[in-house]
C-alpha cells in the first residue's frame, strides 16, 4: 500500500501554503532537508496524483524544477497513514 510519510506529509504543507509554485531547493531550505531527500519525495508524490512538475531553464541554462499541487490533493487521505 502507498503511504504518505512525515516527509510527505511537510512537503504537501509546504505546498498547501505556499501561494506559487517552489523549487526543489526552496522547499528543502524551508523544510531544513537535505535537496536529494526532497527531490526523491516529490516524485514519489507526483507518481501519487499528488504533485505536478514544471521545468524551467534559465537564460544561462540552468535546470529548474518547480513543483505544485495537483487538483487531486485534497483526497489525501486514502494516502495517510493511520495513527
Amino acid at each position: 500500500m502507498r503511504e504518505i510519510d512525515r516527509i510527505d506529509e511537510l512537503i504537501l504543507e509546504l505546498l498547501r501554503k505556499s501561494e506559487k509554485p517552489m523549487s526543489t531547493y526552496k522547499i528543502a531550505k524551508e523544510a531544513k532537508l537535505a535537496w536529494s531527500t526532497v527531490n526523491i519525495h516529490c516524485y514519489k508524490l507526483k507518481s501519487f496524483g499528488l504533485l505536478e512538475e514544471k521545468t524551467t531553464i534559465s537564460p544561462i541554462g540552468q535546470k529548474k524544477v518547480m513543483w505544485k499541487l495537483t487538483a487531486r490533493t485534497p483526497t489525501l487521505d486514502k494516502f495517510m497513514k493511520r495513527k
